[in-house]
């Protein structure tokens, strides 16, 4: 079984299978990928949206075994590398406690 992350607020956990869950992830991953452009770390990776800050403009997202703590611009076109900034992590220990940072 995969390792799973614990958000405490301001985090706000998006697996669930509700409406507004739903929404937020869909929200969240076209902002990403219009952000995203060649050169940047996440650029044609496979993600899965695990969670959003209401603190701030981050999402942690879990993608290929590992873990990313990404500050999105919300700018609605594609940033340059290395926007929009993003922190990777090798467990699920580390990006909780990342977040559990801001």
């Amino acid at each position: 079984m995969p390792e799973d992350v614990v958000l405490a607020h301001p985090w706000r956990d998006l697996h669930g299978p509700g409406d507004a869950e739903r929404l937020q992830v869909q929200a969240v991953t076209q902002e990403l990928l219009r952000e995203l452009s060649p050169g940047h770390a996440l650029y044609g990776v496979a993600f899965t949206v695990v969670g959003r800050s209401d603190a701030r403009d981050d999402v942690l997202l879990r993608f290929g075994g590992r873990w990313a703590l990404v500050h999105l611009t919300w700018s609605g076109k594609s940033e340059v590398a290395p926007w929009p900034t993003c922190t990777t992590f090798d467990s699920a220990s580390d990006a909780g406690r990342a977040t559990a940072l801001g």
